[in-house]
């Protein structure tokens, strides 16, 4: 039986407060530390090297290290590479500091220890407008827990927000779509109307093979996609599983999934990114050709998921494929 994401992350958390009790350890018997700065030491060094792999993650994603040069994500339109450009040292360490905080908040606590947490109730819905209901979709390793700091404002805008479990953790992709597409179907004959998706990461990949799968079945309103590789990730090289090879860049399976796609289906998708994603690298990965794009920068790729611009960001890509419905 194959442990769950939060199993997973319980289990993180078990190993690094025993990382760090066992620094401490050492730092009482062999040299004589008292415990309270042996365990605060202890706690930093698991802090500094959470620290580093984030940096390191974000080096890699930045550069696209290690992507062969006939893999790298082709260049987005003019008007969209205009967008981009270099963080000052402050906008860096800000991003930096962020992200950090994000990845402790969210791998540390939410993730392992708030996985059933309920969704908000969401407020009337605004005056002449009904709003549709929305599937949130996680990503790589991960579990719906992952909406807790995003969803409220969601539920305050009048969406009703239901959450999924792609399981199991590494699996395949295009398991995960028929997963989607029951869970869109199901919602579909419950509300009447198709909901729309909001998708994290991988969980935009699942999205658009799901949608592949439904061919011309109405059960989609649209999707918006938050910090997906959909040309790839520099860093799934280094994932277990199925799905990180399917999501390394140049994969056969990513070549699949966008040759089977039409304009049609793209145009109901409105992708959202960070030029400054420590995941979701290069940077050019979050493009995709016939799709929405809202860009934004200096955020990080779980930093997305909380940030007031990311949030305001999603808000009006639901209304925006919502005004599309009516």
């Amino acid at each position: 039986m194959s442990l769950s994401a939060a199993g997973i992350r319980r289990l993180a958390v078990t190993l690094q407060a025993a990382a760090a009790l066992g620094i401490a350890a050492g730092l009482v018997q062999l040299a004589g530390w008292p415990w309270p700065g042996a365990v605060a030491a202890g706690v930093a060094a698991i802090l500094g090297s959470f620290a580093s792999g984030i940096a390191f993650a974000f080096a890699l994603s930045g550069r696209g290290l290690w992507v062969g040069r006939g893999n790298h994500p082709p260049a987005p339109p003019l008007e969209l590479a205009a967008t981009r450009r270099p963080l000052r040292l402050p906008e860096a360490l800000r991003c930096f500091a962020a992200e950090c905080v994000a990845v402790l908040r969210m791998f540390d606590w939410l993730q392992p220890f708030r996985a059933h947490a309920p969704f908000a109730a969401p407020l009337d819905a605004l005056p002449g407008r009904d709003a549709p209901p929305v599937l949130l979709v996680h990503g790589y390793a991960c579990g719906q827990a992952i909406w807790l700091d995003m969803q409220p404002a969601l539920a305050a805008a009048g969406y009703r927000c239901e959450g999924i479990e792609l399981k199991p953790v590494f699996g395949d992709i295009d398991d995960y779509a028929r997963t989607l597409l029951a869970a869109m179907r199901r919602i579909t004959a419950e509300a009447g109307r198709p909901p729309l998706l909001v998708c994290h990461s991988m969980g935009g990949l699942a999205a658009r093979a799901a949608l592949q799968l439904a061919g011309d079945e109405d059960v989609c309103a649209g999707v918006v996609t938050l910090g997906s590789p959909h040309h790839g990730s520099a860093l799934a090289r280094f994932g277990g599983g199925p799905n990180a090879r399917q999501m390394r860049c140049g994969s056969p399976w990513l070549r699949a999934l966008a040759a089977a796609e039409t304009p049609r289906r793209r145009a109901r998708m409105i992708s959202i990114f960070s030029w400054h994603d420590s995941i979701a690298g290069p940077p050019c990965t979050g493009w995709l050709d016939g799709a929405g794009h809202i860009a934004l920068a200096g955020i990080g790729h779980v930093t997305l998921l909380r940030h007031p611009a990311a949030v305001r960001a999603v808000l009006d890509a639901l209304a925006e494929l919502s005004a599309r419905g009516h």
